[in-house]
């Protein structure tokens, strides 16, 4: 869903040796007829893995799991078939950790380790560090000159601080990091993303590049440099800036999620507030880096036709060279939870739309798979019952979207119903056709044939899953991350296989109730004052909570 992912804008060794730019560049153009041999290989292959009910994948004890002394963590699963590794490396940093006052940082930040080191990205080192020096100078004479100067000094200080960018820009190579991977067969790949709870760096490549991957991907956590901050920053508040001039759907997500959480970090816009990030400085973006980019927090999975006992030592020659930190980040304050239903309305010329939410625990909470298998037997296909009563039977809604997880889930997350309502529908009655069918799941239950065919769907789903690289190192990585344990991936199935109709009526009762959700609403000015007040309805209340 467009608001769980931001993309980028694309996308304890000593003496470890280092491999100079001019080589990366020789090994990223030698891989390049590799890489279409790959293509090809892939051509032949696929008709015979879509041919499989079930992929073939290598027993999880191949797994390889291994952590260096700094803390930071490595899964390797080698497969048979097409030369190829997808390489993953999740850090548990996301929005929800941006400093108060300086929303939008762990985005910006993502962003800026695309943008090289000392050797990676710069045309003459010693001569852009003096000049990125004499930058930062300009830069606070600026701002100093904002907070309390004249309009001459406020003036005479841009200047100079544009005349010290455009010095600065005459050293960078640009786009120098990405180049490199993307000659090297990871064109199309090469990526990272930002939720609430994370930022993932992924890209894949040819299995005969993986001591240049090493490399390159140390390089970026070992010692990045922030070029182009202000080129950066600025783009991500143009990019804020158009999201928001005429996205009511993005306001309606915005204030579902201010809502729900209200104070608490989790709260906060994702992509960050305009005001906020127009002040965000290169220093206090390295202080976040070096806060948050621990090695402890970070997992690398790298899945794929790969020899582990050679890429071990790799790892340990590269990535062995970042120090281990002492444990600086607080984390976020639990989460209290909500004893009322809260609702928020959105006015807009592109109404009306209904969101409705419950808070539901973290992946690694024992109820996570009850409620993804009721969520499934609610909303996920046309069999469903949201998608039967409020689309087939009485025509209700236009749209409907139902996601057991909204924005990540290695912290408590949102369960999320999203609808259109079809014309001369009103968001009041789309709502109360909703909680009717959850109550009516909740006392009554689902139907044998219901639960079996929703465990068929996420067996199929997860099988679906297992036959890509990349999926399979994103799975095996941000389980480890979420749960503390790889094996949690694999056993996703057995998990789902196991819930009986009782625990999905149990999560329910438990979960979606009236005092844990909130409603957001998107509606036309001009019918605000049709739409009749807010349903009271306790929906999936049981007895005991309508006495209480």
């Amino acid at each position: 869903m467009g608001f769980e992912l931001l993309g980028g804008r694309r996308g304890k060794s000593a003496g470890a040796r280092s491999l100079p730019v001019g080589r990366a560049k020789a090994l990223g153009a030698a891989a390049g007829w590799f890489a279409c041999l790959f293509m090809l290989a892939l051509c032949f292959a696929a008709p015979q893995a879509e041919a499989q009910t079930k992929p073939a994948v290598s027993p999880p004890e191949n797994v390889v799991e291994y952590e260096l002394e700094n803390g930071w963590r490595f899964l390797l699963y080698p497969r048979p078939g097409a030369p190829t590794l997808s390489f993953e490396t999740y850090v548990s940093v996301g929005s929800a950790d941006d400093p108060i006052g300086m929303s939008g940082m762990a985005n910006l930040v993502k962003n800026l380790l695309f943008k090289g080191t000392q050797r990676i990205g710069s045309k003459d080192w010693e001569l852009e560090s003096e000049a990125l020096g004499k930058l930062g100078e300009c830069h606070r004479t600026w701002q100093d000159a904002l907070a309390a100067g004249s309009a001459q000094e406020i003036s005479a200080a841009k200047q100079l601080f544009e005349s010290a960018r455009s010095k600065a820009a005459e050293f960078v190579q640009p786009e120098e990091f990405s180049s490199i991977l993307e000659a090297a067969g990871g064109s199309g790949t090469l990526n990272a993303f930002l939720t609430q709870n994370s930022t993932r760096f992924v890209v894949s490549l040819p299995s005969n590049q993986a001591e240049l991957w090493c490399w390159m991907e140390s390089e970026r956590f070992r010692n990045p440099v922030f070029r182009e901050f202000f080129v950066e920053r600025a783009a991500l508040h143009e990019e804020l800036s158009r999201q928001t001039a005429d996205d009511s759907t993005g306001a309606l997500a915005r204030a579902l999620r201010a809502a729900a959480y209200g104070k608490h970090p989790l709260g906060r816009p994702s992509a960050g507030i305009g005001e906020e990030i127009a002040l965000l400085e290169p220093a206090r973006a390295m202080a976040f880096f070096r806060e948050h980019y621990d090695p402890k927090r970070m997992v690398t999975t790298i899945v794929g036709n790969v020899n582990p006992d050679t890429l071990l030592s790799l790892l340990k020659r590269y990535f062995g060279r970042l120090p281990a930190r002492a444990d600086s980040a607080s984390g976020l304050p639990t989460l209290a939870p909500q004893q009322a239903e809260q609702r928020v309305e959105i006015e807009s010329e592109g109404g009306p739309e209904v969101w409705i939410a419950w808070h539901v625990p973290a992946l690694a909470h024992p109820d996570s798979p009850a409620i993804e298998i009721a969520v499934r037997i609610l909303g996920f296909a046309r069999s469903s019952r949201l998608e039967k009563r409020l689309r087939r039977t009485s025509s209700l809604a236009s749209q409907l979207e139902v996601l057991p997880v909204w924005e990540g889930d290695r912290r408590p997350s949102l369960a999320l119903i999203r609808c259109t309502p079809t014309l001369g529908t009103s968001t009041q009655e789309l709502e109360e056709a909703i909680y009717q069918e959850i109550k009516r799941l909740t006392e009554e239950g689902p139907t044998k044939e219901e639960l079996s065919g929703v465990k068929r769907v996420a067996t199929a789903d997860h099988y679906r899953s297992l036959r890509v690289n990349s999926a399979l190192a994103a799975g095996l990585g941000s389980s480890l991350a979420k749960t503390g344990s790889w094996r949690h991936f694999f056993e996703r199935e057995q998990r789902l296989s196991a819930v009986q109709g009782r625990e999905v009526q149990r999560v329910l009762a438990k979960w979606f109730l009236k005092k844990h959700r909130t409603v957001a609403t998107l509606v036309a000015p001009i019918l605000k004052q049709e739409i009749p007040a807010a349903p009271q309805s306790e929906s999936t209340e049981n007895a005991k909570e309508k006495d209480q």
